[in-house]
């Protein structure tokens, strides 16, 4: 008897530790989002959902004459060691993708980090009903700067 208990804790702990490490849907992410600027143009960031481990986003600038110019596109995908954000901004970095490590990832939130990017080097996320709110941060040369982008919903995908 004594064994069984023994065999039935170990078996809720190991389903205790699997839970726990589920990783967290970022489905809250999807949809079109809008921001309007004082310019007369609006940012557009769309998010799909490709498969489980996979979504991926795209960023363009609308101008008040309906011309669009492509900002970034961005990959958020499910790799062994957690989710990594993504991005491949248009005309930074060689046009090449920066990978930023998901450090905390909630069912409305989350959070990415890459320290040894040159700016940003922290990307946040944060879904509250229908209205999304990003920021990129960190230093930029010796200076810290912070830019938020407070979109609301325009579309679900």
């Amino acid at each position: 008897m004594p064994h069984f208990f023994s065999l039935l804790f170990c078996c809720f702990m190991a389903s205790f530790y699997t839970h726990a490490q589920a990783p967290k849907s970022p489905d809250w992410l999807l949809g079109e989002w809008k921001l309007t600027l004082k310019n007369n143009k609006t940012f557009i960031e769309s998010w799909v959902k490709s498969n489980d481990s996979l979504y991926t986003g795209e960023s363009k600038l609308v101008a008040a004459d309906s011309s669009v110019t492509p900002q970034e596109t961005i990959r958020l995908q499910l790799k062994a060691d957690g989710w990594h954000y993504q991005p491949t901004a248009f005309g930074q970095n060689d046009n090449q993708e920066v990978d930023f490590k998901v450090i905390f990832i909630s069912g409305s939130e989350f959070i990415a980090e890459n320290p040894s990017h040159d700016f940003p080097q922290r990307i946040q996320y944060r879904r509250i009903g229908d209205r999304l709110y990003a920021s990129v941060e960190g230093k930029n040369g010796e200076k810290y700067g912070k830019i938020n982008f407070d979109y609301v919903l325009a579309g679900e995908k």
